[in-house]
């Protein structure tokens, strides 16, 4: 488990969305100050909190690599639509600007994309060294 990448690459998107959810990804300056994190709105709070722990459990589907590709591919789709929603919210005020924060949310999707990538890699070399034998 640990010593196949794309464990380490979805224990970062993991990381990344638990990240978003705490940290303010974005903010307005005075006299109205409102800084958003994650936790602003209900359908960003369960979206991200899911793909959270669909990015952590499908660590430990390593055995049916398969199976792991179709929740990390799910999970890719969740955050293209968390992304959405961030933006409605975004949108909603503006004159504000994006903190540091914000860089995992685009990392998000992308850390996702390797990992499906690795899965996918690691099933055709399972699938050639049991052509093999």
């Amino acid at each position: 488990m640990i010593q196949r990448i794309q464990t380490l690459w979805l224990l970062i998107a993991s990381a990344a969305a638990f990240f978003i959810l705490k940290f303010p990804f974005y903010y307005t300056p005075q006299p109205n100050a409102l800084e958003i994190n994650g936790a602003a709105q209900y359908s960003t709070l369960i979206g991200l909190a899911f793909s959270a722990c669909l990015s952590f459990i499908s660590i430990f589907l390593y055995g049916n690599r398969m199976l792991q590709l179709k929740v990390t591919l799910v999970n890719f789709l969740l955050s293209g639509l968390i992304g959405y929603f961030i933006f409605t919210i975004v949108k909603a005020h503006p004159g504000g600007g994006f903190t540091l924060a914000s860089a995992s949310l685009f990392l998000l999707p992308i850390l996702q994309l390797i990992a499906c990538y690795k899965i996918y890699q690691d099933e055709k070399l399972v699938k050639s060294a049991d052509r093999i034998r």
